[in-house]
């Protein structure tokens, strides 16, 4: 039996430039601002096309019964700023679900043994989503911007388009 291969999309958020273009900041969390895609980047691993990896447009593709694993990451260099994507909403509804990651080993690099890193553990997580019926899908996330001591600094909605196709094979 052949295990299913999720699809990989990561959401990368320059969130230093989004900071510097909002003004004033939008810090109550029910009159959230929306991201203006020109902040974002998708990158959507795709390993059985030929399509590009990045995506231009904040819309992605997916085959009816496929598994889309997605995760949002700030351009923060120097941990500057922390995004925290959560209530993540679809019209029509769709099943998405928080995945939780217990104890992931993530690598450190060591300045003085480059090929000895050590390792620390983290709790992660991802969003996942999957239809089984083709279908076109409006998703909202709630998307708060954090100081590094997870104090708010703004609260963003990300929309994106979901184009749910027939499976090809």
């Amino acid at each position: 039996m052949a295990t299913e291969k999720p699809e990989h999309v990561v959401l990368i958020v320059d969130t230093k430039g989004l900071l510097d273009s909002l003004e004033p900041l939008p810090t109550a969390p029910d009159s959230p601002a929306d991201l203006d895609p020109r902040h974002l980047c998708i990158l959507h691993a795709r390993p059985e096309t030929d399509a590009p990896l990045l995506v231009d447009a904040p819309r992605l593709t997916i085959e009816a019964g496929k598994t889309l694993l997605l995760r949002m990451v700030p351009v923060a260099l120097l941990g500057e700023e922390i995004l925290f994507s959560h209530s993540p909403a679809s019209t029509p509804p769709l099943a998405i679900e928080l995945i939780e990651q217990h104890n992931v080993h993530l690598a450190l690099p060591e300045a003085s043994t480059p090929l000895q890193p050590s390792s620390r553990e983290v709790d992660d997580y991802h969003w996942q989503l999957r239809s089984d019926q083709p279908g076109e899908f409006k998703l909202t996330w709630q998307v708060m911007l954090l100081a590094q001591d997870c104090e708010p600094l703004a609260y963003l909605r990300l929309h994106l388009d979901l184009l749910v196709t027939m499976p090809t094979g």
